[in-house]
Order: structure tokens, then sequence, then C-alpha cells
């Protein structure tokens, strides 16, 4: 995360081996204070030849990541104690506000045989040599145990790869080193939407569960098409680095017409041909990383819908004409006057 503390103070005082810190604060980058605060008390020295340490520090809304990307606010209580080897790190956080934009691609890297060498001939971003069993410079491997919960708070918003909600719980994260800390909990959506094949769902239910990796939890999240007759909508399963989507329908129905009522918002109406079409054009949405043209366009004008519905003809000999259809949901926006 990028760096949020700005100018700080200390106040401590020497008592033979022990050094007392009475007072010690740290500002949150922000104007006029916004930033939050961090004080900490305790005391530190060398007992029979080993460094002892033993810090209680107290966040108020303190901007913990100031990335564009990642905006996190945090208020709670932790404790630090260093014992000889021995690191320990513990407390109860609270998440006042948090901003997660999720990327809609990894960021690109070179592979392994790739070599790149500056103008002088030395070859520039390469892996460092693995070291070996019996080095211990990397700090990262140092022993320390973690467990502190984590409340993800009232607002706390995840954005990208086509999702938009808000959620909530609380987490445990443990471990016995910062390399490979767990995280441990459950946490469900509170609203949102989810756009797929072009159209904005509502997100009725969605629960990631957490059982260590903390980047890898497991997804049950199921998203609706509101305004419908049918209750048509999607559903993933899986993980966040393998999620599986599927169609989906209450009552049951068969793909192509879960597939009709999800893009054109009806049942089918020409049998095998229109279900192919509308395959066709599922198959453009999900490959289109921008959700479609008819999303994208959708999106530029404005608007949550944009469909079209092509022209018929009946065994009677009647023609239904054309038609193009636009919507644009106002409930979400009258909620907040």
């Amino acid at each position: 995360m990028a760096s949020s503390l700005a100018t700080g103070a200390c106040r401590a005082r020497l008592d033979g081996t022990r050094l007392h810190i009475n007072e010690f604060t740290l500002q949150g980058a922000g104007d006029k204070g916004t930033g939050g605060t961090l004080t900490a008390q305790g005391e530190a020295g060398w007992i029979d030849g080993r460094p002892q340490v033993q810090l209680t520090a107290k966040l108020e809304r303190l901007r913990a990541s100031i990335r564009t990307d990642r905006q996190l606010t945090v208020s709670g209580e932790v404790q630090a104690s260093l014992k000889g080897e021995q690191t320990e790190l513990n407390g109860k956080l609270v998440v006042d506000q948090a901003r997660i934009i999720l990327p809609d691609e990894g960021t690109p890297q070179l592979g392994d045989d790739v070599v790149v060498r500056t103008t002088s001939g030395a070859a520039a971003g390469q892996k460092a040599p693995a070291q070996t069993s019996g080095a211990t410079t990397d700090k990262d491997s140092r022993p320390v145990k973690l467990a502190v919960q984590l409340d993800l708070g009232r607002d706390f918003r995840i954005q990208g790869k086509g999702i938009d909600t808000r959620v909530r719980g609380t987490l445990a994260l443990t471990g016995e080193s910062l390399r490979a800390p767990r995280l441990v909990g459950t946490i469900n959506t509170a609203g949102g939407q989810y756009r797929a094949y072009g159209q904005r769902l509502d997100v009725e239910q969605g629960v990631l569960r957490f059982t260590g990796p903390i980047d890898n939890p497991a997804l049950d999240i199921l998203a609706i098409r509101p305004n419908l007759t049918q209750r048509v909508g999607v559903q993933i399963t899986g993980t966040a680095l393998l999620p599986r989507v599927r169609l989906y329908a209450q009552p049951e129905l068969p793909d192509a017409e879960k597939l009709s009522w999800l893009v054109v918002g009806r049942a089918s109406a020409a049998g095998g041909a229109e279900a192919a079409l509308l395959q066709q054009a599922a198959l453009a949405l999900l490959g289109s990383k921008s959700g479609g043209m008819s999303g994208g366009l959708a999106a530029s004008l404005g608007l949550d819908e944009l469909s079209y519905r092509g022209a018929s003809s009946s065994t009677d000999g009647s023609t239904t004409q054309g038609a193009v259809t636009l919507g644009k949901r106002f409930s979400e926006l009258l909620r907040g006057l």
C-alpha cells in the first residue's frame, strides 16, 4: 500500500536501559487533520542482552492507504510486542471507509525467459537469485505471530470486473510470519449491481468465504435482472482466481430460454434460430472487455438497458414490427432524495 503517514511527534524518557515512550503520534495524509491519527505508548529496552518492546497503538480514522484504487480508513487498537526473536501483533480494527477498484486485467509481466538489457549491457529487471536455506536476510520470513480481528464496517465498497457492491462482515488475520498470513471468516454483499450480458443485474445475495489465502476466497453470488416477470440472472461460484459463471432461472428453464430472458427480456419466440443468434450475441458480450456493444453504448448514453427486437412473422401471416427498447432505472437515484 502507498504510504499515508505524514508529520508526527515523539516524547520519550530514558531510564537506564529502558526507553519509556510517553507519546508517539503520526498524522495521516490529508488537509487540516482529515487523514486521522495514530498514537502509541509503551516501552523498549534490553533485558539479559535481548531486546524487549511493548507498544499499544490507537488508530482514529487513519488513512492506511491513499492509492487511487485502494483507499482505506481504519480505527481501532493494536498491541505489538517483541521478546527476543518472537514478535506478536494482535488487536481489533474497524474499517471506517474503503474503496477498492479491481483492475479489469492483471498487470502484464515479462516471461521468465525474457531479459532486458540497458545500453551499458547490464541486465535489468532480472530476478534475484534464490537465497540459500540458511539465509535470514528476508525480513518477511521472520516469525511474527498475528492475531488481528478486522471488522469491514458499513462502507466497504468494491468496484470492478463488472461488480459494484458493498461488503460487510468480520475477518480474522492470523499467521506465524508476514510472508504467508491467513485470512479466515465470511463476508456478505449489501446490495449492488453486477453487469453481465450487456445488462445491469441486482446482486440479491453474495457470500465470500475466506479459508486461508488472502487473495482467493470462495464465491457464492446471485445476481438477478430486475423488472421481469421471469426470475432470471447469473450465479457465480468457484473461487476468486477460478470463478464459474452460469445462467440462473427460477423456475428452471432451458439455457436457451434463460439466455433469451436475460439478453432481450422475454421468452424466445423463434425457436432454435433465435436461440442460436442469442448464443452468438452472448459469446460476443462475454468476449468483450466493455461488456459488449450494447453495454458500452448504453453506458455512454446513461442508460441501464438498450436492446433491439427484430421483425417477425407469425403462422397466420401477420407481421410484428421491430422495436428498440431503452431503459433507465430511477429508484436508486430517488432513494437518496
